[in-house]
């Protein structure tokens, strides 16, 4: 998981068109070939990009929430058919997922992507001193963040609810550590219980 959108810098400034580029120069984005119908670049080709390389690498059935496009939100259904809101269906993919990474540079839109990984991971009772058993084990969720990327929010993670941050530098870096976390995913899982998701 991760933002979806790429920043661009024509939404906030009037004369972006004077830049050389109206994006952030990034390790995972290239608006040239993760264009969008609108003209716009999109984070999220960014990160199917790197689903696609991680299932072609270690063999894993890497997916983003926005893959099942089978089940409407509840914007799209309507007010008289069923759906899920997006927030709903993050939670649910996290919920049946072996591992669960979230990915964050500069050149994304994170304001949603941030609340998604917060309400997520409050839905799992994960905070720290929470009265009541996690709904999934931390050892199962991973939070990338390029070297360079800076949100309060996101470095409080460690304190507030126990999971570790890792940041890298370039590209291959990011697959060499998601690897390994996925690794370490799978060594836990062998060694003893680990479940995906305890109910309520």
């Amino acid at each position: 998981m991760g933002p979806y959108t790429a920043f661009d810098a024509s939404f906030a400034y009037p004369n972006a068109a004077a830049l050389q580029s109206p994006f952030i120069e990034d390790p995972l984005f290239d608006p040239e070939t993760h264009p969008h119908k609108t003209g716009h670049g999109t984070y999220e080709a960014a990160l199917a990009e790197l689903c696609d390389e991680l299932r072609a690498e270690f063999g894993v059935r890497a997916f983003l929430a926005t893959d099942i496009r089978t089940i409407p939100t509840k914007a799209d259904a309507g007010p008289d058919e069923p759906g899920m809101s997006v927030l709903e269906q993050s939670i649910a993919f996290a919920a049946c997922s072996d591992a669960v990474v979230f990915v964050f540079t500069n050149a994304g839109l994170t304001t949603g992507a941030g609340s998604e990984v917060g309400a997520i991971l409050g839905e799992f009772q994960l905070r720290r001193g929470h009265p009541r058993e996690p709904l999934k084990p931390r050892q199962r969720i991973g939070i990338f963040q390029h070297e360079a990327f800076e949100s309060a929010s996101i470095e409080e993670i460690p304190y507030t609810y126990g999971i570790g941050t890792r940041e890298f530098a370039t590209r291959p870096a990011l697959v060499d550590d998601i690897k390994g976390f996925l690794e370490n995913v799978r060594r836990e899982a062998q060694a003893g219980p680990l479940p995906k998701f305890r109910s309520y």
